[in-house]
């Protein structure tokens, strides 16, 4: 859908892709993954995948390579058909077979350097070298005693090739041709078809590579398991050694170090587990930009959107497994528990794809993530009282789990009227939750500037990295 003609009907798009899986004999593996595939089959497809738009020139950059004798006959034969189609298809090969050679209607002879020594049809080049002296051996592979001779003589032969009659005869078929295709009304209008192409609107680009990203994680459903098992067995860690904790003293510091581990868990699992989304996919992505299938705004929109999916339902369950686990559903509501973590969770997640989309190594990006990581968790408000330490104070509000965890702590303590004292009477006693609040450092007004808080980070890091994802498609090359 993405790479037709958006005014051409569903009808002749599936009639399209029908014809092309019969000429290229795929339809037997249509359902198959492309790693599953043979190396003749990859060519195929490779070689089929262009043809969706029509076009009416074809460059192949070496297609028989890698392949046996057999399959690398099977791809200049349907190069061949295409050309019977009126079509032009240009194609760079290196060693081919005799049968292969044969195979070709014209072409071209190039040394080491680049330098042209013949350009013509294959009995041509059979003449051309015989009358220099270069006679083929019987029963040897043409295009090999060819390339041999052009390995090692390719000064003389350019040379010659540049005086002879064959060249003068080229040189007068190409201004035949450049001065009889301006005036070629028929060549104009191929031509100018391909010119005429009409990408699909914007809608339509974000719902198929929506679609797309959800078809790969479905695809890779194996690593999602093992990621959710692992979330699973974290929160059961977290959770069990402060089950049904008392509303005590000592009970404050257990239920603040839960609250405290929830959030920084699930950002710390989010940022880094969203790290290799855009340099696992960036070569591709820069090829079907710069080949106008969609924009990059689309792309980025499809990803983001899977991502907070995923995102949200993994947070919601780690979540959940907690809140079940550790007894807090007697304290507090699930909704109340679940909202802070959630928008540190998708606040991270933002925090990876902008890493994700600066850098190309991934490397690199972790070495740069650790410094800030380390940053955001000591300003929190768990280990430092932020209040007494201006500069921690200052950082804090780049810290997305400072705006997690005090939103936390806001809402687990605020409406608390009563908490038991020890029965020391010499140990200070916090015995109500605005105290609670007021001890870490926190506020308890501050519930809406910490939500802002991270929606507004969440945008920001995500207006990064699409920035930097544009800048990436408008530089690097795509090939």
């Amino acid at each position: 859908n993405l790479k037709m003609d958006q005014r051409t009907s569903q009808n002749t798009k599936k009639e399209t892709i029908e014809m092309l899986l019969e000429e290229f004999n795929l339809s037997y593996c249509r359902w198959s993954r492309l790693s599953e595939l043979s190396g003749g089959e990859m060519k195929r497809v490779s070689l089929a995948v262009p043809m969706l738009s029509d076009p009416p020139l074809l460059l192949c950059d070496e297609p028989t390579t890698g392949l046996d004798s057999f399959s690398a006959a099977q791809i200049v034969d349907l190069l061949r058909v295409f050309t019977a189609k009126g079509k032009l298809v240009i194609a760079s090969v290196h060693q081919p077979a005799s049968g292969i050679f044969e195979m070709f209607d014209t072409v071209c002879l190039l040394a080491p350097g680049g330098s042209q020594v013949f350009f013509g049809n294959v009995d041509e080049a059979k003449l051309h070298f015989s009358k220099l002296g270069f006679v083929l051996p019987p029963a040897y592979n043409t295009a090999e005693y060819l390339l041999s001779k052009l390995s090692t003589e390719s000064q003389s032969l350019s040379r010659k090739f540049t005086d002879s009659e064959s060249h003068k005869a080229l040189l007068n078929d190409i201004e035949e041709i450049s001065e009889n295709s301006v005036h070629d009304d028929k060549m104009n209008k191929v031509f100018l078809k391909a010119y005429d192409f009409k990408t699909v609107s914007a809608c339509t680009q974000l719902r198929f590579l929506a679609w797309r990203s959800a078809l790969d994680l479905y695809r890779n459903l194996y690593m999602v398991f093992v990621q959710v098992a692992l979330y699973a067995c974290t929160a059961f860690l977290i959770s069990v050694p402060v089950a049904h904790t008392d509303l005590d003293q000592l009970g404050i510091q257990n239920i603040q170090g839960r609250n405290f581990s929830v959030v920084v868990e699930t950002g710390f699992a989010q940022s880094y587990s969203v790290l290799n989304t855009f340099p696992a996919e960036i070569p591709v992505v820069l090829r079907e930009i710069n080949n106008g299938l969609y924009k990059p705004l689309p792309y980025y929109i499809a990803k983001l959107f899977m991502l907070v999916v995923r995102t949200t339902l993994e947070a919601l369950m780690f979540t959940a497994i907690i809140y079940l686990v550790s007894g807090a559903s007697d304290d507090i509501s699930f909704f109340v528990f679940a909202l802070p973590v959630l928008l540190c969770a998708i606040t991270s997640s933002a925090f990876g794809c902008c890493i994700s989309a600066i850098f190309e190594d991934i490397s690199v990006a972790m070495q740069l993530m650790n410094p800030m990581d380390f940053v955001s968790y000591i300003t929190a408000g768990l280990f430092y009282q932020l209040n007494a330490a201006p500069v921690l104070s200052s950082l804090k509000y780049i810290s997305r789990f400072y705006y997690g965890y005090e939103a936390m702590t806001i809402l687990q303590w605020n409406g608390v009227n009563s908490i038991a004292c020890s029965e020391n009477k010499d140990l200070p006693c916090i015995n109500t939750g605005q105290g609670v609040i007021t001890e870490y450092g926190y506020h308890p007004n501050n519930l809406l500037l910490d939500v802002v808080g991270l929606l507004v980070m969440f945008l920001i890091l995500n207006a990064i990295g699409f920035v930097f994802l544009l800048k990436r498609t408008r530089k690097e090359a795509s090939y």
